[in-house]
């Protein structure tokens, strides 16, 4: 059994995707993620979560930052109850909330107190001494709203790119946008990677499989009509990305349990 909680706020939409907290026991312990183009802030007030596939075999530190994703990542949690709490951001927020490349934090796991120093710890002890699950969650929004206008926004540029990218669902041509941007290829790619984390033409990829990865569970068509509908040349180019983002066929990704509110699978 789990009790699992999440916050949204309009005032920090395209920074902000939720702020969540899981408290609880999963019957399966290995979780997988893939690819969605946002990061995640997570802060474990129990045993920590062990990385076990997709970066060095670790323990996750008990505040932790990973960057946006290219490949699937494993996790397994605690045999035990776990309480965990954890922000969903776009990379426009990540950029906001540390002020640090984002291509720097790509495919990585890193300890918050790195980032952020001793706050880190602080923000944990008062999370952990908050008097209900709802105030640990509203405590933790109200940290990450305070922080978001303290550091740098995102280029114009980029933020009219990523605009783009998602609206489109990633089914865009990079060639076009840069045209309409009216910049340097070369100089607009680098910005945006340190911006966001990868390449434009990569982000775009990830997106087009999130939204084919929601599609897929929500049923809305047979594997050859979804691959059509977002963007594929066929549903063997369909499958290599199931391949090279989920690890998985989508027969198998299809298969496989999801979580509630998560994009994450039981693996």
């Amino acid at each position: 059994m789990w009790t699992e909680l999440t916050w949204r706020h309009c005032s920090l939409a395209g920074l902000v995707e939720c702020v969540w907290l899981f408290d609880g026991m999963l019957g399966r312990r290995r979780e997988r993620h893939y690819p969605t183009g946002e990061l995640d802030l997570i802060v474990q007030l129990d045993a920590p979560f062990r990385i076990v596939e997709g970066q060095p075999a670790a323990a996750c530190p008990p505040a932790s930052l990973s960057g946006l994703i290219v490949a699937p990542l494993v996790i397994e949690t605690p045999a035990a109850r776990s309480r965990v709490l954890g922000v969903r951001l776009r990379p426009a927020g990540a950029l906001a909330l540390f002020g640090v490349p984002q291509h720097e934090l790509t495919g990585a796991t890193l300890d918050l107190q790195d980032l952020i120093g001793s706050e880190s710890r602080r923000l944990a002890e008062r999370l952990d001494e908050a008097g209900s699950d709802e105030a640990r969650l509203l405590l933790l929004a109200r940290w990450i709203a305070g922080r978001l206008a303290e550091h740098p926004s995102t280029d114009p540029r980029v933020a009219y790119a990523v605009s783009e990218i998602e609206r489109a669902g990633g089914k865009v041509s990079i060639a076009d946008l840069l045209t309409r941007i009216g910049t340097s290829p070369k100089r607009f790619t680098g910005l945006f990677e340190e911006q966001v984390g990868v390449k434009p033409k990569l982000f775009a990829r990830i997106v087009r499989f999130r939204g084919l990865a929601a599609a897929l569970r929500a049923g809305a068509g047979s594997f050859s009509q979804l691959a059509l509908a977002h963007g594929y040349y066929d549903q063997s180019h369909m499958n290599a990305d199931f391949r090279e983002f989920a690890g998985m066929s989508p027969g198998r990704f299809l298969a496989a349990t999801s979580y509630p509110e998560s994009t994450t699978l039981a693996d």
